[in-house]
């Protein structure tokens, strides 16, 4: 079968449209304030410096033409912000997967009573964008003491990964072999089979699954604006978001976005040959 002479050209657009704004905040971040301020604007940075990521950090930093680049006032809120990322994001992606795994497993592979109606209540967690849930969970976290902690903020995040990756999980484990008749065979237990043979043969799912919790707990800003904003558990989108009511820097903001991007691209590089080897398929079906 030939190929579509509109692939190459649709890749091209995809590619574009994803690299050009890490390129922008890439070079913005690297340029001195005179190459901010000039128009138009380089392309790429004439005199690159490191400045913007010391200040961010809290760090002063001299420039090779003597010139000063003073800490920014958003590095304690930045710092703090990177902490409570980190926490949040291992511990929702840990707690999800503890969760999901064998939720999923059940799905996929067991008859049991209302399965359907239970996958549609799963599905339409899903479907339900995270605002409309905003209001009852603040009015919520008021009365119970949770707002402004980091086991609250938890707690709703865990809400929006929870559905979604076991969604995606029970078409994953429903593609896989039927090999538990033949471990029952073999004397295994119901849950030995799962921990022996399943949890082997699901590894690559299991993995985006850790992924896919990882970025939405990291990149999450709408449960975090309304119920952290401001406080110890500030998270670091809701930190950066300071930079809009500060003295406009331009770079440090840009320097800032490229550090939210490093964690999930790490973690997205050194699982990249177990998304490759996920195949989905339809939960119902």
């Amino acid at each position: 079968m030939r190929a579509s002479p509109w692939i190459a050209p649709a890749l091209l657009v995809a590619l574009l449209w994803s690299l050009l704004p890490v390129y922008w905040f890439a070079k913005i971040a690297f340029l001195t304030p005179d190459e901010i301020a000039r128009f138009p604007p380089p392309l790429w940075p004439q005199e690159p410096t490191l400045a913007a990521f010391f200040n961010i950090f809290g760090f002063d930093y001299t420039t090779a033409g003597g010139m000063l680049r003073r800490a920014s006032g958003q590095a304690n809120q930045i710092m703090r912000g990177l902490e409570n990322s980190l926490i949040v994001s291992l511990v929702v992606t840990v707690v999800t997967l503890a969760i999901v795994v064998p939720l999923a497993y059940v799905f996929a592979r067991l008859r049991f009573a209302h399965k359907e109606k239970l996958l549609f209540a799963i599905l339409l967690a899903v479907a339900l964008p995270p605002v409309s849930t905003l209001i009852p969970f603040y009015a919520m976290y008021v009365r119970l003491g949770l707002n402004g902690t980091l086991t609250g903020l938890i707690i709703v995040t865990l809400t929006i990964t929870v559905p979604f990756v076991t969604w995606m999980l029970i078409g994953y484990f429903r593609n896989l072999p039927p090999v538990e008749r033949l471990a029952r065979i073999d004397g295994f237990s119901r849950l030995e089979t799962f921990w022996r043979v399943m949890l082997p043969l699901g590894r690559s799912g299991i993995a985006v699954a850790a992924v896919i919790a990882f970025l939405f707990a990291w990149n999450e800003y709408t449960y975090a604006l309304v119920l952290v904003n401001g406080t110890s558990a500030n998270t670091l989108p809701t930190a950066i978001s300071g930079f809009l009511f500060q003295h406009p820097e331009p770079s440090h903001l840009a320097a800032s976005l490229l550090l939210t991007i490093l964690p999930p691209a790490l973690v997205a590089y050194f699982l990249q040959r177990h998304i490759g080897e996920m195949n989905l398929v339809d939960p119902i079906r």
